[in-house]
């Protein structure tokens, strides 16, 4: 079993109940660093082919955040954070004030503040993967990219081997301030190290 569309029901259980707890660690973390209430719907796993993981975006041509972190160890892959302009200038706002942002620009403090955004989230899915499954993890620090939502996507193409025709892909749906955000997680293992997760969650 190589490929995540050869998963029974049993195996996908498990992972939404990774993807609820990963959900569950982030949102308090997320509350904290932001000093406001976040809440954070039931994530919703999809399983799609890489190619069609561009319909995803409601305007490919819209500037988005992406915040890519390394996974190595037992278990190597990428994962990558997607955020909307929209989402992005809303958790800035809340931690640094209102004002006028250029996403295109961000300064120093502003794309540090991303960047520890894109690792709670991350690294919440990653530590929930790792406990369930009893396999060690190592993360990177995260790489900020700030483009058009097309041009990220393809981005981890030209930077790593991708494992195969099927992605794992994580929709969270947060509330804050009134306002509800879209934040996309996309998880890309390496072929072999697919195989082995596939396997340890049959077992």
């Amino acid at each position: 079993m190589d490929h995540y569309r050869e998963m029974d029901e049993i195996s996908r259980d498990i992972l939404r109940e990774i993807g609820n707890v990963g959900a569950g660690n982030a949102v308090t973390s997320l509350a904290q660093m932001m000093e406001q209430p976040v809440e954070l719907e039931v994530p919703v796993l999809r399983i799609m082919g890489y190619q069609d993981v561009y319909d995803i975006l409601e305007r490919p041509d819209e500037p988005q955040t992406g915040i890519l972190v390394e996974v190595t160890g037992q278990l190597k892959g990428i994962f990558l954070f997607l955020l909307s302009e929209t989402f992005t200038k809303s958790v800035l706002s809340a931690i640094l004030g209102q004002g006028e942002r250029d996403l295109m620009a961000l300064d120093d403090m502003e794309r540090s503040l991303i960047c520890e955004m894109g690792n709670i989230m991350c690294g919440s899915y990653i530590r929930a993967l790792s406990r369930f499954m009893n396999m060690e993890m190592d993360v990177s620090v995260p790489e900020l990219c700030i483009d058009m939502g097309g041009a990220i996507l393809s981005y981890p193409m030209t930077r790593w081997v991708i494992a195969g025709d099927d992605i794992l892909l994580i929709e969270n749906m947060f509330h804050m301030s009134g306002r509800a955000f879209k934040g996309t997680i996309l998880f890309l293992p390496e072929q072999e190290d697919l195989g082995k997760m596939l396997h340890r969650l049959r077992e």
